[in-house]
């Protein structure tokens, strides 16, 4: 989505050795910290707040990199719409490169934290909303050796009164390779089990298209291909269309993906869990063939089991972390603020 109309204003490399690599801080960037990873086939950019959207001074922006590469930035382009925000009560937070922390995030500094578990990178951001009610922890889940990014999502009911309607939306703006007119469309009738969304362009690499899509679980309450139905509570005529069975699309037009979930009551110390998951791929097939493949590692974190991804590296999650066998050379750089 480009910047036009819109309320405000926008402003690591996987070798196969034995040994690990961690650079140190030598970059300043705008959105809130960040730092970016760099995979076999993607660079992702995580800043302090969970969202996939940094700006380096070196490499420029950088969100969801497939190839890796300025030239094939398709999220932290355009209008930076990558994003989330959650209501409680009377009250709601949220934050996107974009629109900065609002509601009960202002004034909150969020603790974050990276670690590699074999060729696995982790990326934790926490963060308390200012009144004391909600504790929200994003798990950003990097496999190096993948096109998919997973992130756990997790929001924890912290003070003494029960929720008895919390609400959470999920906002991606795919602007895919800068090209902000992109067929999109809901895999729903190939695959609904994937509630994926999905966004491409037909002017790309050799194979002659790559397709960029999010999707979630548990399955959404509601889901809106438009950009600003993600402020505030519910879905306001919302825009559907979907990816046909031959996988064609209906309509090429500037748009994102906001998923919203209807969550509840949540108690004194309970908890509630959403899954995303970025992906990619040359074909249809491969990007719901890479989300499948997401989708089981979430399995595999829900239910602490073993899974075995391709390429024979053996994956084993559970809802603490990750801890894998695998032969990496890792770059990391830390970005800042400016």
């Amino acid at each position: 989505m480009d910047t036009l109309g819109k309320p405000f204003t926008r402003i690591l490399m996987l070798l196969g050795i034995t040994m690990l690599l961690v650079l140190p801080a030598a970059v300043t960037a705008y959105y809130y910290n960040g730092d970016y990873f760099t995979g076999t086939y993607l660079r992702i950019g995580v800043n302090d707040y969970g969202v996939l959207g940094i700006q380096d001074a070196t490499l420029g922006d950088i969100g969801f990199q497939y190839p890796i590469g300025s030239g094939y930035e398709s999220l932290a382009v355009g209008w930076w719409g990558d994003g989330w925000s959650v209501f409680y009560g009377a009250n709601s937070a949220g934050f996107s490169p974009d629109d900065d922390p609002w509601g009960t995030l202002v004034g909150v500094t969020p603790l974050t934290s990276w670690t590699t578990q074999g060729n696995t990178i982790i990326h934790v951001t926490r963060m308390t909303t200012n009144d004391g009610v909600l504790g929200i922890t994003i798990k950003t889940i990097f496999p190096l050796n993948s096109k998919f990014v997973i992130q756990e999502i997790t929001i924890k009911n912290l003070g003494t009164d029960k929720i008895t309607d919390l609400e959470f939306k999920k906002i991606t703006d795919w602007d895919v390779w800068s090209s902000f007119e992109n067929y999109w469309g809901l895999d729903s009738i190939r695959h609904p089990e994937l509630n994926l969304a999905v966004a491409f362009v037909n002017t790309t690499i050799a194979s002659g298209t790559v397709y960029m899509g999010l999707a979630v679980m548990p399955d959404p309450t509601g889901v809106d291909l438009d950009w600003d139905d993600y402020y505030n509570r519910g879905l306001t005529l919302p825009t559907i269309y979907y990816i046909q069975a031959d996988g064609t699309a209906q309509a090429s037009f500037d748009g994102a993906v906001v998923f919203d979930w209807y969550l509840g009551t949540l108690a004194p110390g309970q908890s509630r869990t959403i899954y995303t998951v970025f992906a990619s791929g040359d074909t249809l097939d491969e990007l719901e063939n890479n989300t499948a493949k997401a989708f089981a590692m979430i399995g595999a974190v829900v239910g602490g089991q073993l899974v075995q991804p391709s390429g024979g590296t053996s994956i084993h999650l559970v809802v603490t972390g990750i801890t894998a066998s695998g032969i990496a050379l890792l770059v990391v750089r830390r970005a800042r603020k400016r």
